[in-house]
């Protein structure tokens, strides 16, 4: 199993949803140019959009392109948007976040999840008891970490086929086999 994005917030449910692929925190320079937090695999997914759009308060300010892109090495992308001039508009897009609508978001390969889509799903074993629910997904070095709650308590599980066994988005579950090294009793 393979994650593709982070969470960005509830699950869409309708067509006109947005996926948030990055917030814009600040101007970058004096061009327009804005430093974005990803929320997306990766800085590839930005750059590659033809239909990203500007979205504040769940509603399309305009739509857009990127000119470049690169990473900083603070790990925030720094994107130059054809629509956006001077760093006064820059500045005025601080929070907004670049999206695509939920309908045009990229297909995936078999046994690949979007991060958004597991959010809220409920975890069990494969002997039937309930884990708790996805409350994040955190991104590791080597493989997303789910961050499972139930009450006060929190399991991180790792996102790998050998733990994740089943995923049923229609059910909203995930079945899992948890490692020997996590131990329910004893998580925070």
């Amino acid at each position: 199993m393979s994650l593709s994005n982070r969470p960005p917030g509830p699950r869409p449910d309708s067509p006109n949803d947005f996926i948030v692929l990055g917030t814009i925190v600040r101007p970058h320079g004096l061009k327009g140019e804005v430093k974005v937090s990803l929320s997306c695999s990766g800085l590839d997914r930005i750059a590659s959009c033809k239909d990203l759009r500007l979205v504040r308060d769940g509603r399309e300010l305009k739509k857009v392109s990127v000119i470049r892109s690169f990473l900083h090495p603070d790990g925030d992308a720094v994107v130059r948007l054809k629509e956006v001039v001077g760093v006064e508009e820059a500045e005025s897009l601080r929070g907004a976040y670049l999206a695509v609508l939920a309908q045009d978001r990229a297909l995936l390969p078999p046994d690949t999840y979007y991060w958004h889509d597991l959010a809220g799903l409920t975890v069990v074993t494969a002997q039937g008891e309930t884990l708790g629910q996805i409350d994040e997904i955190m991104e590791g070095l080597a493989n997303g970490v789910l961050v499972v709650r139930k009450g006060d308590k929190e399991i991180l599980l790792p996102a790998l086929k050998s733990v994740i066994r089943e995923v049923d988005l229609e059910k909203r579950r995930v079945t899992v086999e948890v490692p020997e090294e996590v131990d329910g009793d004893t998580a925070d």
